[in-house]
Protein backbone atom coordinates (compact mmCIF):
# COMPACT_ATOMS: atom_id res chain seq x y z
CA UNK A 1 0.00 0.00 0.00
CA UNK A 2 1.48 3.37 -0.95
CA UNK A 3 1.78 6.24 1.51
CA UNK A 4 -1.31 8.02 0.12
CA UNK A 5 -3.61 5.02 0.33
CA UNK A 6 -3.80 4.96 4.14
CA UNK A 7 -5.06 8.56 4.50
CA UNK A 8 -7.55 8.03 1.66
CA UNK A 9 -8.86 4.86 3.27
CA UNK A 10 -9.11 6.58 6.65
CA UNK A 11 -10.95 9.49 5.04
CA UNK A 12 -13.37 7.12 3.27
CA UNK A 13 -13.96 5.22 6.53
CA UNK A 14 -14.64 8.46 8.37
CA UNK A 15 -17.07 9.52 5.64
CA UNK A 16 -18.94 6.21 5.92
CA UNK A 17 -19.08 6.52 9.72
CA UNK A 18 -20.37 10.09 9.46
CA UNK A 19 -23.07 9.08 6.99
CA UNK A 20 -24.11 6.15 9.18
CA UNK A 21 -24.31 8.35 12.27
CA UNK A 22 -26.44 10.88 10.38
CA UNK A 23 -28.75 8.13 9.14
CA UNK A 24 -29.04 6.71 12.65
CA UNK A 25 -29.83 10.12 14.13
CA UNK A 26 -32.56 10.71 11.54
CA UNK A 27 -34.64 8.24 13.52
CA UNK A 28 -34.71 10.73 16.39
CA UNK A 29 -36.49 13.48 14.47
CA UNK A 30 -39.51 13.69 12.18
CA UNK A 31 -38.48 14.19 8.54
CA UNK A 32 -40.46 17.42 8.13
CA UNK A 33 -38.91 18.86 11.31
CA UNK A 34 -35.41 17.93 10.10
CA UNK A 35 -36.13 19.53 6.70
CA UNK A 36 -37.39 22.75 8.34
CA UNK A 37 -34.39 22.89 10.68
CA UNK A 38 -32.02 22.34 7.75
CA UNK A 39 -33.60 25.35 6.02
CA UNK A 40 -33.10 27.45 9.17
CA UNK A 41 -29.52 26.18 9.51
CA UNK A 42 -28.73 27.09 5.89
CA UNK A 43 -30.23 30.55 6.41
CA UNK A 44 -28.07 31.24 9.47
CA UNK A 45 -24.98 29.86 7.74
CA UNK A 46 -25.69 32.18 4.81
CA UNK A 47 -25.85 35.08 7.27
CA UNK A 48 -22.49 34.01 8.71
CA UNK A 49 -20.89 34.02 5.25
CA UNK A 50 -22.28 37.51 4.56
CA UNK A 51 -21.12 38.71 7.99
CA UNK A 52 -17.63 37.33 7.40
CA UNK A 53 -17.38 38.79 3.91
CA UNK A 54 -18.54 42.23 4.98
CA UNK A 55 -16.43 42.50 8.15
CA UNK A 56 -13.27 41.10 6.52
CA UNK A 57 -13.65 43.40 3.52
CA UNK A 58 -14.14 46.47 5.70
CA UNK A 59 -11.52 45.40 8.22
CA UNK A 60 -13.76 46.26 11.16
CA UNK A 61 -17.32 45.90 12.46
CA UNK A 62 -19.14 49.00 11.25
CA UNK A 63 -21.84 50.80 13.21
CA UNK A 64 -24.51 49.65 10.72
CA UNK A 65 -23.32 46.03 11.16
CA UNK A 66 -23.46 46.40 14.95
CA UNK A 67 -27.07 47.61 14.61
CA UNK A 68 -27.94 44.66 12.35
CA UNK A 69 -26.37 42.18 14.78
CA UNK A 70 -28.16 43.71 17.76
CA UNK A 71 -31.49 43.51 15.95
CA UNK A 72 -31.16 40.05 14.39
CA UNK A 73 -29.05 38.37 17.04
CA UNK A 74 -29.76 39.81 20.49
CA UNK A 75 -26.99 38.80 22.87
CA UNK A 76 -24.48 37.81 20.21
CA UNK A 77 -22.23 40.87 20.56
CA UNK A 78 -22.11 40.32 24.33
CA UNK A 79 -21.18 36.69 23.70
CA UNK A 80 -18.39 37.71 21.30
CA UNK A 81 -17.13 40.36 23.71
CA UNK A 82 -17.04 37.93 26.63
CA UNK A 83 -15.14 35.40 24.50
CA UNK A 84 -12.59 38.06 23.51
CA UNK A 85 -12.04 38.99 27.17
CA UNK A 86 -11.57 35.34 28.15
CA UNK A 87 -9.20 34.67 25.22
CA UNK A 88 -7.23 37.91 24.76
CA UNK A 89 -4.44 36.28 22.72
CA UNK A 90 -6.78 34.60 20.25
CA UNK A 91 -7.56 36.33 16.94
CA UNK A 92 -11.02 37.83 16.78
CA UNK A 93 -12.91 35.88 14.15
CA UNK A 94 -16.38 37.33 14.59
CA UNK A 95 -17.91 34.92 12.08
CA UNK A 96 -16.51 31.94 14.00
CA UNK A 97 -17.99 33.25 17.26
CA UNK A 98 -21.23 33.69 15.33
CA UNK A 99 -21.25 30.02 14.28
CA UNK A 100 -20.69 28.94 17.89
CA UNK A 101 -23.41 31.28 19.12
CA UNK A 102 -25.98 30.08 16.58
CA UNK A 103 -25.25 26.44 17.34
CA UNK A 104 -25.56 27.00 21.09
CA UNK A 105 -28.55 29.34 21.02
CA UNK A 106 -30.55 28.43 17.95
CA UNK A 107 -29.88 24.74 17.40
CA UNK A 108 -29.67 23.58 21.01
CA UNK A 109 -32.77 21.39 20.59
CA UNK A 110 -31.07 19.23 17.97
CA UNK A 111 -28.12 18.88 20.33
CA UNK A 112 -30.32 18.03 23.32
CA UNK A 113 -32.39 15.54 21.33
CA UNK A 114 -29.35 13.85 19.80
CA UNK A 115 -29.71 14.69 16.11
CA UNK A 116 -27.19 17.55 15.75
CA UNK A 117 -24.84 15.49 13.58
CA UNK A 118 -27.67 14.63 11.17
CA UNK A 119 -28.55 18.32 10.92
CA UNK A 120 -25.00 19.33 10.07
CA UNK A 121 -24.43 16.36 7.77
CA UNK A 122 -27.46 16.99 5.59
CA UNK A 123 -27.29 20.79 5.73
CA UNK A 124 -23.70 20.88 4.47
CA UNK A 125 -24.78 18.70 1.53
CA UNK A 126 -27.79 20.84 0.71
CA UNK A 127 -27.51 22.45 -2.75
CA UNK A 128 -28.32 25.84 -1.24
CA UNK A 129 -25.14 25.62 0.86
CA UNK A 130 -23.14 24.90 -2.30
CA UNK A 131 -24.61 28.01 -3.92
CA UNK A 132 -23.92 30.16 -0.86
CA UNK A 133 -20.31 28.96 -0.54
CA UNK A 134 -19.66 29.48 -4.26
CA UNK A 135 -21.11 32.99 -4.13
CA UNK A 136 -19.10 33.82 -1.01
CA UNK A 137 -15.88 32.70 -2.72
CA UNK A 138 -16.71 34.72 -5.84
CA UNK A 139 -17.49 37.86 -3.82
CA UNK A 140 -14.41 37.41 -1.65
CA UNK A 141 -12.14 37.34 -4.71
CA UNK A 142 -13.89 40.27 -6.36
CA UNK A 143 -14.13 42.40 -3.22
CA UNK A 144 -10.43 41.93 -2.45
CA UNK A 145 -9.68 43.54 -5.80
CA UNK A 146 -12.42 46.15 -5.62
CA UNK A 147 -14.65 46.48 -2.55
CA UNK A 148 -18.21 47.52 -3.38
CA UNK A 149 -19.11 51.19 -3.04
CA UNK A 150 -21.88 50.08 -0.69
CA UNK A 151 -22.31 46.65 0.80
CA UNK A 152 -25.44 44.71 -0.11
CA UNK A 153 -27.97 43.92 2.57
CA UNK A 154 -27.98 40.35 3.74
CA UNK A 155 -31.26 39.71 1.95
CA UNK A 156 -29.91 41.03 -1.37
CA UNK A 157 -26.66 39.09 -0.97
CA UNK A 158 -28.49 35.86 -0.09
CA UNK A 159 -30.85 36.26 -3.04
CA UNK A 160 -27.87 36.74 -5.33
CA UNK A 161 -26.19 33.71 -3.81
CA UNK A 162 -29.18 31.47 -4.33
CA UNK A 163 -29.39 32.52 -7.98
CA UNK A 164 -25.67 31.73 -8.34
CA UNK A 165 -25.07 28.59 -10.34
Amino acid sequence: MNHLAKPRKAEADLGRQSKQLAEDECGLVAPDRLAQTITEFVEWRAFSYWLRLTVETQGFVSDPMIAILRERCPGFLDYASAFAKEHPREPEFLWLRFLEWTDERLFHVSIAEGWRHALGYYATRDPRMDQIRAHWKQCRRAWKLQPPASFPSFEAWRESALQHR
